[in-house]
């Protein structure tokens, strides 16, 4: 996780390629997570019928999930998944303004994957390891959590 954070946050922060957020712990000001993000697109063919129903035979709007990690003293407690809702939220939020329909994810392992179809993810046709959260999925998800 700190590797990450020293070497590439901050050069991708300053050259524009994404943007990284931290949860900080607000008694020692550790880092506990974080999420990157930029802007990317999928080309229509790969994407599922769910994400692309409706829309034109085009490059799929959607922003990407760069980086999401949590701290080992606090992996297993909930924080990922609050990162995960904090970064659909964001998204929501830039989409409302520029577009955008989904989250792409893409997970180091199956066990990655698997964490993120729990929340409502889909795979990529064409990639097992890349996924989908639709923006759809993340709103209702917001909405139960009461976090709009």
């Amino acid at each position: 996780m700190n590797q990450f954070l020293y070497r590439h946050a901050r050069q991708n922060h300053e050259n524009g390629s994404s943007k990284t957020y931290l949860a900080i712990n607000s008694s020692n000001d550790n880092i506990l997570g974080y999420y990157s993000l930029c802007p990317a697109s999928i080309e229509f063919e790969h994407t599922p019928e769910m994400i692309k129903r409706g829309l034109a035979r085009h490059d799929i709007p959607v922003f990407r999930l760069a980086r999401l990690a949590t701290d080992l003293s606090v992996q297993g407690k909930g924080l990922g998944g609050q990162l995960l809702l904090a970064a659909g939220k964001r998204c929501l939020a830039v989409a409302s303004e520029l577009g955008g329909v989904a989250l792409l994810i893409d997970a180091k392992n199956q066990r990655a994957a698997d964490w993120y179809i729990s929340y409502g993810a889909v795979p990529l046709l064409n990639s097992s390891f890349s996924l989908l959260l639709s923006f759809k999925t993340i709103y209702t998800a917001l909405i139960m959590a009461n976090k709009i």
